[in-house]
């Protein structure tokens, strides 16, 4: 009863149902960002789409440098026996290192706020399963990060996709600048017994890498 009732937070995830569709409806985003207007789906440097929007002030008002926030789990998770505390962090952290590794080309890392410092805060808001070739069963909070298993559906593969919610702001003012929502797919689990580690996620994180750094050179020209 404790799995179905939590599936009145579906909603809470960022972008829609399908590996085949990255199409996303207000409904589905998860809250994190402090606003989702001006949002438009644009094409990455790693294939696929996302949703981004840039205020024209980050390039034009000389940003040099940036204080790249930990990247947070939200809503907070619960591990179960797939997916443990251990991985959980160490994804969040793989995150927040592809963001400063993404950045470093274009900016200077600080710790601190300070006149042309950019903050940047990113957070891993949910996660949709689906058994291989078929549609996606729901879209779940990280707190049940791939929770059903396959009992009722046998061994097929799970097909696994990852959100994230970003958000950039001036780190003196708090002004908004900047924000994405994007999903990325995880590699399959065999089964429900198999357990999720940070090797199932290092290819999407790389994707990520590349995206955002694509990104920050834009944003310096």
């Amino acid at each position: 009863m404790v799995l179905f009732s939590r599936l009145s937070v579906i909603l809470l995830s960022v972008l829609t149902v399908g590996c085949a569709s990255n199409y996303v409806t207000p409904d589905e985003y998860s809250g994190y960002l402090s606003s989702y207007e001006g949002l438009e789906e644009v094409d990455t440097e790693s294939g696929g789409e996302t949703l981004r929007w840039i205020s024209e002030k980050i390039s034009s008002q000389n940003y040099h440098s940036v204080i790249v926030d930990k990247t947070i789990l939200y809503p907070e998770p619960q591990a179960n026996e797939q997916v443990s505390d251990t991985v959980l962090q160490q994804f969040s952290w793989a995150v927040s290192k592809m963001i400063e590794g993404a950045a470093v080309d274009s900016f200077k890392l600080v710790t601190g706020p300070g006149e042309g410092v950019l903050r940047i805060k990113s957070a891993i808001t949910g996660v949709v399963h689906s058994m291989e070739g078929m549609k996606p069963l729901e879209i779940l909070p990280v707190a049940m990060v791939l929770g059903l298993g396959k009992a009722a559906f046998g061994t097929r593969d799970r097909d696994v996709s990852v959100f994230l919610e970003v958000e950039v702001t001036d780190s003196q003012t708090g002004e908004l600048l900047a924000t994405a929502v994007r999903k990325g797919e995880g590699e399959q689990l065999e089964n429900d017994k198999e357990k999720l580690t940070i090797v199932h996620l290092e290819e999407m994180v790389a994707n990520w890498k590349v995206d955002t750094t694509s990104v920050f050179k834009q944003i310096v020209k």
